[in-house]
């Protein structure tokens, strides 16, 4: 069953095999699949439940339905806006369907670097296999590579540039280009259709509007959460208590850190809610002469690669990524005032946006801030991420005025750049990317809770069990030992996939007498 508490009203009491706190990438995978094994799953998701029909494809109202504050969380300093999901499906619900496996370089990495020998192609094969069968992974189709991609995959072809079509999750997808803002067709197969169905096929009690406050833990492990029920702007409206035998933590890379520290469950090594990746992204808008509707189709199909070399450098790169908008969220990030900005605007028919995202080395770290609402997120770009990063846009302007755009704009706040040769490329490198002087965004935060060998550097085993409490759990992609490099969808379901595969191997264990 499904219940929205908020709807439901009063206080609850729960008994479960599992309590999985979260239902996007990583929780629903693990609920489902527990579910499916018979065990008694009990699942907290501190959004709302919404489906096809809630789907209006309008900002106004999505935006603060299907994203932490409003698609408007920031790092402390303002300088990174971080777009995470919340409801039922969590961030799966607003992606854009790139369906990557983590890259065997990257994997090669936490085996060596960070004591992780379990973790081979070999090993996790089964459960990519598992995952992309469940969310329905295929490759684009030809004709469905829209013109925004169309252009930029021509500007890279005429420089020589690598790209590739990739592959996603969708069925029957009508190419509306609605796809961040909640998918109305149900042909986007995120979790909210996909694995959340099974869980509750499989007799799993999913409960929204419930946001966890405390794990609590003894000798034992984990073994019951304190949870309210709360309505959209955050204000408590009742008590959820749920006792199991074993917790499963899949909050994302920002809610989990801070859910295990104001648990007293952050241990003694410090490296929980340090270690922040966040795959930081700035963006380079080309203008054609003749309107192109970049806003319809498949978001994003093409994929350059021409500027990560994982078997080079398994911890660094850059990765080129079209990339349309919204009006609304267009005209909050496009440059200027008055004449200058609505300059820029009109253009929005003519206008291909093109992503340059970082794999970082560069980290951060996450606190509990003054509400549960508003954690406290550091970042700050180091010296040689943030050179790469500039790098990264100067390579956007150079695809995008090979696909014939008339000017490049980069939107530097307070002198917006516009580039119409290739010898003006140089500016972008000496201006550079600095915090606060362009806009940042990131929708891949991880690492906060991350796998390794050593209890000393990590904080989960390479199965997702707390070093420090029994029976507790992260699923999520805070267990990502560094940044990975790639979208990241599938390698946090695989790797959730194995969590509970695993649990269910410990069964007799875990769950005697139950």
């Amino acid at each position: 069953m499904i219940v929205d508490l908020l709807e439901r009203g009063g206080d609850l009491r729960e008994e479960a095999d599992v309590c999985v706190i979260g239902s996007g990438a990583g929780g629903a995978v693990v609920a489902a699949v527990l579910a499916e094994a018979g065990l008694s799953v009990v699942v907290l998701e501190q959004g709302q439940h919404h489906t096809r029909a809630d789907f209006d494809q309008r900002e106004e109202t999505m935006l603060p339905r299907l994203f932490e504050e409003a698609g408007m969380r920031q790092t402390e300093d303002g300088s990174v806006t971080i777009l995470q999901g919340r409801g039922i499906g969590g961030s799966t619900v607003h992606n854009l369907c790139y369906c990557f496996r983590a890259p065997p370089p990257v994997l090669r990495l936490w085996r060596e670097r960070h004591g992780l020998p379990e973790l081979t192609d070999e090993a996790l094969a089964p459960s990519f296999e598992r995952v992309e069968h469940g969310l329905g992974v295929v490759p684009i189709r030809e004709d469905e590579v829209n013109a925004l991609n169309r252009l930029v995959r021509r500007g890279a072809e005429k420089l020589g540039y690598s790209g590739f079509v990739a592959k996603h999750n969708r069925r029957g997808c009508v190419q509306s280009g609605y796809c961040l803002l909640g998918c109305s067709y149900d042909a986007k197969l995120s979790m909210l259709i996909t694995y959340v169905p099974r869980a509750d096929a499989a007799g799993a009690r999913i409960y929204a509007s419930v946001r966890a406050r405390r794990i609590e833990a003894d000798a034992r492990g984990a073994h019951r959460v304190h949870a309210e029920v709360v309505d959209p702007t955050g204000t408590a409206l009742g008590l959820v208590r749920v006792r199991s035998r074993v917790v499963v933590l899949a909050a994302g890379a920002i809610a989990t850190p801070i859910l295990l520290k104001e648990s007293g469950l952050a241990g003694e090594s410090g490296q929980v809610g340090r270690n922040l990746h966040l795959h930081p992204a700035v963006m380079a808008a080309g203008i054609f002469e003749e309107p192109f509707a970049p806003y319809r189709g498949i978001p994003q199909s093409y994929y350059i690669d021409e500027f990560i070399d994982l078997d080079r450098d398994p911890e660094s790169g850059v990765i080129l990524m079209p990339i349309a908008g919204f009006p609304g969220l267009t005209a909050a990030n496009l440059p200027g005032f008055g004449r200058e900005h609505f300059r820029f605007l009109r253009a929005f028919d003519r206008t291909a946006g093109l992503l340059a995202l970082l794999h970082d080395r560069s980290a951060g770290e996450v606190e509990p801030g003054p509400s549960p609402a508003r954690p406290r997120i550091r970042y700050r770009l180091d010296a040689d991420d943030a050179r790469a990063l500039a790098e990264g846009l100067v390579h956007c302007a150079e695809v995008l005025m090979a696909a014939g755009a008339r000017e490049v704009l980069i939107p530097y706040f307070d002198a917006p750049l516009v580039v119409r040769s290739t010898a003006e490329l140089a500016e972008i490198r000496r201006r550079g990317v600095r915090q606060g002087a362009i806009p940042i965004a990131s929708t891949h935060p991880q690492s906060t809770c991350r796998m390794g060998g050593d209890p000393a550097t990590a904080v989960v085993d390479a199965f997702g069990e707390c070093f420090h409490v029994p029976r507790l759990f992260v699923a999520d992609m805070s267990v990502f030992p560094t940044s990975l490099g790639a979208p990241p969808q599938i390698t946090t379901a695989a790797l959730a996939d194995r969590t509970a595969h695993h649990i269910l191997a410990r069964r007799e264990e875990l769950f005697a007498g139950s």
